[in-house]
């Protein structure tokens, strides 16, 4: 964190400095490293041998450093004009620490959680991977020789030569990580196929957060068309950082299967309903513009309309879609009960409405004993219920 605010510092320092073209905005690993060091920090506090928590603690220290030597580099070479020391040191760490924080984080992360040891010992030549191909890419960034990627008229002042003539691009360097990766996601999933209970939920917990990272990817690697795009990567990246720690600390789990059910809904709902505005607002504005010549704010105040008149019907098909998918059994309690409830309006004699309540119960829940109480109602308050049951 004191990293990472000296960094801030320095980009408070610069900011009107025109910079070079860079991905992302200034300053947005800072994100990383606050939440990542908070979440390693309680979880080492708490469970010293679990290395995720060293995992956590590691990136949220490089994330810091990162902010550092980015907004170091800009103070020093471009607002001060190289007066002041440090500068190109500043920019060949920038060139290449961003490796070591981020591989260990989607490799080792994979293969460790949740509970700190690998799926099986079939796994170790993968972990091997991992740590050799984030190694080789550190070195290929820190000593491959000639101009830093952002800095174009520094040259690399550790650049080694004979490097260079081996022919190894950038590409050829990351191949191996991203082979390491992949087979880590693939023990992730395989560790997902084969988990039950309470490690069930820290991977759903786990697997929710690095599908927002999957699904902020696109916007993160389109910067110059969508500024905001790494903003929404990085945030989904201490997403997973959150989901690490309440899944360890084991806080609140049964929370999870709600949360990704409301994602699930409003979600698809947000994405129909902005489908069906745009679309609404292009035609309408069509059809005026062939009536009239003209366009008219009619249509969007008809789009939005139809969007206030859709929203509650479509969230209820939404939902209830999702849940005969992905939650069945809620979705068959739910059906049950609102037969059972349409079956209540017209039923007046109880030995019948008893056995309708018993078999909804029954269906609805599954249970291993059922008992009926029933009060007569001719007798006082006091008399002690006549009990049926129903042994299944």
């Amino acid at each position: 964190m004191a990293l990472a605010g000296l960094g801030i510092l320095f980009l408070a320092l610069s900011y009107s400095t025109p910079v070079p073209p860079r991905w992302g905005p200034r300053g947005f690993p800072a994100i990383a490293a606050l939440v990542s060091s908070t979440i390693g920090a309680l979880i080492v506090s708490n469970r010293p041998r679990h290395p995720v928590g060293w995992i956590s603690s590691w990136l949220g220290l490089l994330s810091g450093a990162q902010v550092l030597v980015e907004e170091y580099r800009v103070y020093a070479l471009l607002t001060m004009g190289g007066s002041v020391p440090g500068g190109e040191i500043s920019a060949w760490i920038a060139n290449w620490i961003w490796v070591p924080a981020i591989a260990p984080g989607i490799t080792f992360l994979f293969l460790l959680f949740p509970t700190g040891q690998l799926l099986s010992p079939a796994w170790r030549p993968v972990a091997w991977l991992a740590a050799i191909s984030a190694a080789g890419l550190t070195l290929f960034a820190a000593f491959a020789p000639g101009p830093f990627e952002q800095f174009a008229y520094l040259n690399n002042p550790f650049g080694i030569e004979a490097l260079g003539n081996l022919g190894i691009s950038a590409l050829s360097a990351l191949l191996p990580l991203m082979a390491a990766v992949l087979a880590s996601v693939a023990s992730l999933i395989l560790r997902i196929r084969r988990s039950a209970g309470e490690e069930r939920l820290q991977l759903k917990w786990f697997v929710y957060a690095a599908v927002l990272v999957a699904l902020a990817l696109p916007g993160g690697a389109s910067y110059q068309s969508f500024p905001a795009g790494p903003i929404f990567l990085i945030s989904g990246v201490a997403a997973t950082q959150l989901a690490v720690g309440v899944a360890i600390l084991k806080y609140r789990l049964y929370d999870i299967d709600l949360l990704i059910n409301r994602t699930l809904v409003y979600g698809s709902l947000t994405l129909v309903l902005a489908a069906v505005y745009f679309a609404g607002v292009a035609l309408l504005q069509a059809s005026f513009r062939t009536l009239t010549g003209q366009d008219s704010p009619l249509a969007v105040v008809l789009s939005t309309l139809a969007i206030a008149a859709l929203f509650n019907p479509l969230r209820g098909r939404i939902q209830s879609a999702i849940d005969r998918r992905f939650y069945r059994r809620k979705y068959d309690a739910s059906r049950i009960l609102a037969a059972f409830s349409a079956h209540v309006r017209d039923e007046v004699e109880v030995s019948r409405l008893s056995a309708s309540l018993m078999e909804a119960a029954v269906q609805a829940m599954q249970p291993t004993t059922l008992s009926l109480w029933l009060r007569d109602s001719g007798e006082p308050l006091v008399q002690v219920p006549i009990s049926r049951s129903l042994h299944l």
